[in-house]
């Protein structure tokens, strides 16, 4: 897909309850997550936005993400990857948008690109497990009809992404034994929810590299 018709959307928000502090700020190899997935963003799409869930996510992010747009959830809306999934279409200028995590700094590019280029001719093109789990937050969206798609499903007091896919058109399910060929551990998929795994991580990672 070409990069004039994608914004990539890294969601950057949330309460990072399970974390203690700023999840976005937290660094992995001498560098805030956040700016790991704009590395990754940018081999996608020269359209990038973060979103984040308050003014003060964005004073704090903007100290470090400088030349990307970074947009904020409408306020007093409940805090949730759809939530900030909606506001990434809202704001995108382009048909599609790709949605990524701030926590995944071992996303291939190949694998998300080759979900990318999935994206033409439906509503949604998402990652899914041979168990049945999926991952709506490495995923390729129509923003229209998911914004509008979006907006219905809020409305109905529903907070899951599983919520939105439900409502969408046209969805197109890509299983992770396929996306073995451009990650064959499936690192893009690791995502870091303690201050310890992160460590963890950046130690596995150190090994490898």
């Amino acid at each position: 897909m070409s990069e004039k018709v994608l914004t990539v959307a890294i969601l950057a928000g949330g309460t990072s309850g399970r974390f203690g502090s700023e999840k976005a700020m937290a660094k992995f190899r001498d560098r805030p997550l956040v700016t790991h997935m704009i590395d990754v963003a940018k081999h996608l799409s020269s359209d990038i936005i973060v979103v984040v869930s308050n003014g003060i996510q964005k004073e704090t992010i903007g100290k470090v993400v400088t030349g990307e747009n970074i947009v904020v959830d409408p306020e007093d809306s409940v805090r949730s990857a759809l939530t900030g999934a909606v506001t990434a279409f809202e704001y995108a200028t382009t048909e599609y948008v790709m949605l990524l995590p701030v926590d995944t700094p071992l996303a291939s590019i190949p694998l998300l690109r080759s979900i990318a280029e999935l994206g033409p001719g439906y509503g949604a093109v998402v990652p899914s497990w041979p168990s049945g789990y999926i991952e709506p937050l490495h995923a390729t969206y129509l923003a229209e009809h998911a914004y509008g798609r979006g907006l219905e499903v809020i409305a109905k007091k529903k907070h899951r992404m599983r919520d939105l896919l439900d409502a969408l058109h046209n969805v197109m399910h890509i299983s992770t034994e396929v996306l073995k060929m451009f990650d064959p551990n499936l690192d893009t998929f690791v995502n870091i929810n303690t201050e310890q795994e992160l460590r963890k991580l950046e130690r596995e990672h150190a090994r490898i590299t």
